[in-house]
């Protein structure tokens, strides 16, 4: 098995590739609702945000788990700091987000849907594996 390399920041296809939905693997942010008589909130065209708060745990913990990928991407030096835009290995990082990746998903593994399970499980080994290979290099 050869590593992969995490998806670019936005690219749902290769996040797909690395077998992770862009709903499980890269949510754009967390969803927060509109005060009453904004514009978004008055019946516009686009899709209505639902409270963190209202999600149940287990999806509240799948999106934790993509925020903790990216960390872990970034950490190895593999895609930018979104903020800096700058490229920082930090192995420390990255296996902290590894290592709690791993952990969110033991207890998750019995609790989440076959596909999500199996998409996780790829995210995790791909990570270890890059992991081992930054390590190494």
């Amino acid at each position: 098995m050869t590593p992969e390399s995490p998806p670019p920041a936005g690219d749902a296809g290769a996040a797909r590739e690395q077998g992770a939905t862009r709903s499980n693997c890269e949510p754009d942010a967390p969803a927060q609702t509109a005060p009453q008589g904004s514009p978004s909130s008055s019946g516009g065209a686009g899709p209505q945000a639902i409270p963190l708060g209202a999600l149940p745990t287990a999806d509240v913990l799948v999106w934790n788990l993509s925020l903790l990928a990216g960390k872990a991407w970034e950490g190895m030096g593999l895609v930018p700091n979104p903020i800096t835009h700058k490229v920082v290995k930090n192995l420390d990082e990255a296996r902290l987000a590894i290592d709690a990746f791993a952990a969110i998903f033991d207890v998750l593994r019995l609790r989440i849907e076959e596909q999500t399970r199996r998409e996780m499980e790829t995210v995790l080994t791909n990570l270890r594996i890059n992991f081992v290979e930054k390590s190494s290099g």
